[in-house]
């Protein structure tokens, strides 16, 4: 039997799934992971804890092939994005891994805004103009710190596992794509991002593609689990680009709908499409395939604050969850949640954005609660999809992944919000399975496998189109409002 592995370094957990030479899912592992936020808008994790969880996850899932470890032939990786990690002398880390929801560098892309030919930077890159970005985590850092001149690597927390692994210094063009570093026409680091960051070229990872594989050189690594010396990495790509493959949804109009910690809507192209006003990302995927969308900030993250609201155990909100969304009405009895608890990426690219309750009485219980948060979320991922079809043409199908997929109801409601029947992705996991299909793109079929389906339930869509026309006005509103207040009371 041959063996694969795929990894996927999220950011509240970090899973690896077995998989045997069919493809077929043999155990999977996971591992959940701190996320630091000792001051407001900052999000760090650190990567020690990060490599510990990945030999965690990886002993548990060699378990059903115990003494046959030596039949893995290959590990493939797939990553949250925007993670930012320095390292000085003899590799010391001088930062945490700084990750895509730390939102301190909103000044430094204000100005950007203002100084630079923002959308050339866009049209360059691919990555919006937001704080998520590297590039402008590396404009805080040095403007705030003196740690840009004690730095000899920079990379992320992906780059940092692979390092401790290959010992090399590497990155692939999907992650590379999503640093708001990299010339997403030429793939190779982008000149004048690394002028206005004031960084030479050396400091950055040396580029590959996604599907280049490279020996293990940690021997120990290969002893403490018993591989094989011949066992390779193969760099792999980004959750989010992986996602797309794991769901093999890979052709014109095929449109997928994640949510997981935070949430997304995407589609693969077959050249890089971009917005005119900024407001799409477009990611490397691999030869002759992009992946273009918006990511939000906000998904089941709001789920887990509120549970530490309303229970004293956050998982305490999932085994009601249920039972509470079926409870209440749609729209939650004129209660609105508009849903930029973390700020905000797609649509508004505003990290600076607060989330609101609107029409909040004494009436509303618990139940109205956590309705109103999954409906917000739900409209902010459809005006999201809007925009996407906007950009590149009609949905011909939308195909859903991510641990949200777990409640019945809250798939039903993302099915009425969007007017559309919902795919369910063959596998849960999708970007895991993504990581390994790297290595058989050639071979994949060309339909996909048949699929469970939640129906869209026409009367549902039809009611709720009056609740997301007030989600999109109150929003409006909203953003205008706090945009008011930040220049009233700085």
């Amino acid at each position: 039997m041959k063996y694969r592995i795929g990894i996927d370094l999220g950011t509240t957990n970090i899973k690896a799934v077995l998989y045997d030479e069919d493809l077929k899912r043999v155990s999977m592992a996971s591992a959940e992971l701190r996320v630091i936020q000792e001051r407001k808008g900052y999000a760090e994790q650190h990567p020690v804890e990060v490599l510990e969880a990945f030999y965690k996850v990886m002993e548990e899932v060699l378990i059903p092939i115990a003494g046959r470890e030596k039949e893995v032939q290959l590990l493939s990786f797939s990553s949250a994005m925007h993670a930012l990690i320095l390292l000085g002398s003899d590799n010391a880390l001088l930062t945490r891994s700084i990750i895509w929801s730390d939102n301190r560098a909103t000044d430094e892309v204000e100005a950007f805004r203002e100084s630079r030919d923002w959308l050339k930077h866009y049209r360059n890159t691919g990555t919006p103009i937001h704080p998520m970005s590297p590039f402008f985590k590396l404009l805080w850092l040095g403007k705030h710190t003196d740690l840009m001149g004690k730095t000899v690597k920079i990379m992320g927390i992906k780059e940092y596992i692979l390092m401790h692994l290959t010992k090399e210094h590497v990155m692939d063009y999907s992650m590379a794509s999503a640093t708001g570093i990299l010339n997403i026409h030429t793939l190779t680091w982008d000149e004048e991002a690394l002028s206005y960051a004031g960084i030479s070229e050396s400091l950055l990872p040396r580029l590959h593609d996604v599907t280049d594989k490279l020996p293990v050189k940690n021997m120990d690594f290969l002893k403490k689990l018993g591989f094989s010396k011949d066992l390779e990495i193969m760099l792999g790509a980004s959750d989010g680009c992986l996602s797309n493959l794991g769901s093999q949804a890979l052709r014109k109009g095929e449109t997928t709908v994640t949510i997981g910690t935070s949430g997304a809507v995407r589609m693969t192209v077959d050249t890089p499409v971009l917005d005119d006003y900024g407001r799409t990302f477009c990611y490397y995927l691999m030869k002759g395939k992009w992946v273009i969308g918006g990511a939000v900030n906000n998904g089941g993250n709001i789920v887990d604050w509120l549970g530490g609201v309303i229970h004293e155990e956050k998982e305490d909100i999932y085994e009601d969850l249920e039972t509470s969304l079926s409870m209440i009405a749609r729209g939650s009895d004129g209660l609105l949640f508009l849903p930029y608890l973390y700020g905000e990426r797609a649509p508004h690219w505003d990290g600076s954005l607060n989330a609101s309750f609107v029409g909040l009485c004494a009436f509303h219980g618990r139940e109205h609660l956590l309705r109103s948060v999954v409906e917000g979320m739900v409209f902010n991922l459809r005006e999201v999809w809007e925009m996407l079809t906007a950009l590149s043409g009609e949905s011909r199908s939308l195909t859903a992944s991510g641990g949200f997929l777990k409640s019945g109801v809250w798939a039903g409601i993302l099915s009425d919000v969007f007017g559309r029947d919902l795919e369910l992705a063959d596998d849960t996991d999708a970007s895991c399975l993504g990581a390994v299909l790297l290595d058989s793109v050639p071979h994949l079929p060309k339909a996909k496998s048949r699929r469970e389906i939640i129906r869209c339930i026409h009367g549902h869509h039809e009611e709720y189109e009056v609740h997301y026309r007030k989600y999109l006005w109150y929003s409006k509103k909203l953003i205008a409002l706090q945009k008011e207040e930040r220049e009233l009371f700085p």
